[in-house]
């Protein structure tokens, strides 16, 4: 019964914002607020208490028999990238409301049980990611958020208002630390570890964080065909050799857990017969390790500035974000172990790559994630797939840990 609602409910989810290719759900979009009124109604009829806050998270509640008892929490989010996949995400959300149904089903837990699903997550809108888990935590920067645009010039409080929400209201949504026991985020592994290792279950121990940049390169527009080599000053040109920076610097430093990539990069005017007097890139560099992190950083920086020297152009870098990576909390890192073991379940203990809420949220409240097997390791795209047999084991090891802490066999 719970492998069909689950496969039903994301079955649902996959007809929502579909594109050629895969799925698009930008934050804030039709799309985005479709999936979020199936899941809101999902926890209507599961009979949670449900609601909305000022930044668009949606929060479903399940009293404990204990009302001052903090929270049990689960969740994810239900926004894309742009023709990205149906499970990045999605199985967070889906799965943590399957957990919750089965508690409520088995009877009453002393702590209350929250369903969590994130706005604002991927940073595929405004080149700022996890709006919503920031605000839960205090990190909300009005003034910054302020000025954000997306492609179209809107900006996040004119977005917000666009869905009936007070952008001057968004400190409201901060949690009360004290009010919270645990937070859970199931998530598939967007990477080939577990698959290569025939192993179910990887419990998270580290989440990796990235710092962002935006280099924007200023030349000289000029006639592809009547300006000489030796004079010109490309802005594509000194891009392109930054792009090749970044991934040298990067894969220098890969023994050290380092990864680089650059994801965007726009030309103007955009002719074939102009050489291009201005580019810019947005360069994501991310590891365990902050200082190996920075390290790679200042290398990118270096090399760009002698690109540019020699080509003769000029160059503005700017910060995007700058996060430090987040050490899970060991207690539940073993109470997700113990219920591995109990459930027969293989498992291994990893780090975490890609971003998730929940290295926001590790900072107000203990906090867990386990990731499932997905297809080749392939996510943000439209190929990534999960199986259900391993999106069910997931759910299985998330019931089972979350009844433990929230009856109180596993203290805050």
């Amino acid at each position: 019964m719970d492998r069909a609602w689950v496969e039903m409910m994301l079955g649902k989810m996959g007809q929502i914002g579909r594109t050629d290719p895969g799925y698009t759900r930008l934050a804030y979009s039709e799309a985005d607020w479709e999936a979020k009124r199936l899941i809101m109604d999902a926890m209507t009829e599961t009979g949670l208490q449900v609601r909305m806050d000022a930044v668009g998270n949606i929060v479903g509640r399940l009293a404990g028999s204990d009302p001052a008892a903090p929270v049990v929490a689960a969740g994810s989010h239900v926004d894309t990238v742009p023709e990205g996949g149906n499970y990045d995400g999605s199985i967070g959300v889906v799965g943590a409301l399957c957990a919750v149904r089965r508690l409520q089903a088995l009877g009453v837990t002393k702590n209350p049980l929250e369903v969590w699903v994130f706005a604002g997550h991927e940073s595929s809108r405004f080149g700022f990611a996890h709006l919503g888990s920031r605000s839960i935590c205090g990190m909300a920067d009005p003034e910054k958020w302020a000025t954000m645009q997306d492609a179209t010039g809107s900006t996040v409080p004119q977005v917000l208002a666009a869905r009936g929400l007070d952008f001057s209201q968004i400190a409201t949504a901060k949690r009360n630390p004290a009010e919270l026991k645990a937070f859970f985020e199931l998530h598939i592994e967007q990477g080939p570890v577990l698959e290569n290792a025939n192993t179910a279950i990887g419990i998270v121990t580290d989440i990796s964080a990235p710092i962002r940049l935006s280099v924007k390169v200023y030349g000289t527009a000029a006639h592809s065909g009547t300006t000489p080599m030796d004079v010109r000053h490309d802005a594509l040109l000194t891009a392109a050799r930054i792009v090749a920076a970044v991934r040298e610097h990067a894969a220098a430093a890969a023994a050290e857990g380092v990864v680089g990539t650059v994801g965007m990069l726009k030309a103007a005017p955009n002719a074939m017969n102009v050489v291009p007097g201005f580019a810019e890139l947005w360069i994501d560099v991310r590891g365990v390790r902050y200082d190996s992190v920075t390290r790679v950083i200042e290398q990118i920086k270096e090399s760009a500035a002698g690109y540019a020297a020699a080509e003769g152009v000029r160059l503005d870098i700017g910060v995007i974000s700058s996060a430090r990576a987040v050490h899970l909390d060991d207690g539940l890192m073993q109470a997700a172990a113990d219920a591995c073991e109990k459930l027969a379940v293989s498992h291994l203990r990893m780090i975490g790559g890609g971003g998730h809420d929940s290295q926001n949220i590790a900072r107000i409240v203990p906090t867990c994630v386990l990731h499932i097997p997905c297809r080749n390791g392939v996510s943000h795209n439209p190929a990534e797939f999960a199986k259900i047999e391993d999106i069910m084991t997931g759910v299985d090891v998330l019931t089972e840990v979350m009844a433990n802490v929230a009856n109180g066999h596993i203290e805050k």
